[in-house]
């Protein structure tokens, strides 16, 4: 693992080079920049994951504030057996023919991406050049601590190095604890869903989990969100709220959750043609409650 810190948070990252970390990655989550755990100052654990508190939860489901990107760099429509680039992660052997590719359905790493490592106390960056066909990019995870220490900054950048445009959607998948009477937060600007088994919203745009769902089986949900940064307020039972936000527009936003944890995921959706950029990222400030 890499830590780094603040006097009022630490934050442990997975490190992509090393074997024993490689064991907790998958086709899933992109591996520079995953966020595994985060840290008061006493050390009490702040993430949660969809099996928390295992030791070794099953790489799809993973844990803390991981992200995807769900568009393949390349390879996605070869033959059953081929390689299929994914970025952030490496080469995956194509095992499924359902179209969409989705890493769900295939699962195999075959070569994970090498990826350079630059760290400071409150800062990390972790960075890997990736290539298939016509395509390349260079991909840059920064996570660092800003402020007075109590808000963490999750960022990416991706260059077209490549002659072909490349279609990027990317979402960040923060896992939280449940808070004792099923809050899981709010949204704004306001969203809204259609009524559902598990999930409901207040006349105070609070989302709860229904009690009478069995949350062991887990429930995904779309929302209903207008095109804009988004800003969600999220209870929890250590630091009383966190305030998650992006600085981008989000295309969809799911919520997930089981009986071990709550996530929003907000998408991001652009193309960058050859010899363009582009930079977007989440923000997560934990609370006043920690700050000394």
């Amino acid at each position: 693992m890499i830590r780094i810190q603040s006097d009022i948070l630490s934050l442990d990252l997975l490190d992509p080079r090393d074997a024993q970390d490689q064991a907790k990655l998958g086709s899933r989550y992109c591996a520079g920049g995953y966020i595994w755990q985060v840290y008061d100052a006493d050390e009490s654990p702040l993430l949660s994951g969809p099996r928390y508190p295992s030791a070794t939860p099953p790489v799809f489901d993973g844990q803390g504030m991981p992200d995807m990107f769900e568009t393949p760099l390349g390879g996605e429509s070869g033959a059953i057996g081929d390689q299929v680039c994914l970025i952030g992660v490496g080469l995956v052997e194509k095992s499924s023919d359902i179209v969409p590719f989705h890493p769900r359905n295939n699962p195999r790493v075959t070569e994970f991406c090498p990826w350079e490592v630059d760290k400071g106390d409150d800062w990390a960056v972790m960075t890997a050049a990736q290539n298939f066909g016509g395509r390349s990019i260079t991909l840059r995870r920064e996570v660092r601590l800003e402020g007075e220490g109590s808000r963490l900054a999750s960022l990416n950048t991706v260059v077209n190095t490549g002659s072909e445009t490349v279609d990027l959607r990317w979402f960040a998948h923060p896992f939280f604890p449940i808070s004792n009477d099923l809050t899981c937060g709010k949204i704004s600007p306001a969203a809204s869903m259609p009524e559902n088994v598990g999930y409901e919203i207040d006349g105070d745009g609070e989302i709860r989990m229904k009690p009478g769902y069995i949350w062991e089986k887990g429930l995904f949900h779309v929302l209903y969100v207008p095109l804009t940064k988004l800003r969600f307020s999220v209870p929890h039972p250590v630091v009383g709220s966190v305030g998650l936000e992006t600085d981008y527009d989000v295309v969809r936003c799911a919520i997930w959750g089981n009986s071990r944890t709550f996530s929003f995921e907000p998408f991001m959706q652009r193309a960058i043609g050859p010899g363009e950029e582009a930079s977007w990222g989440i923000r997560a400030d934990f609370g006043d409650g920690l700050k000394k």
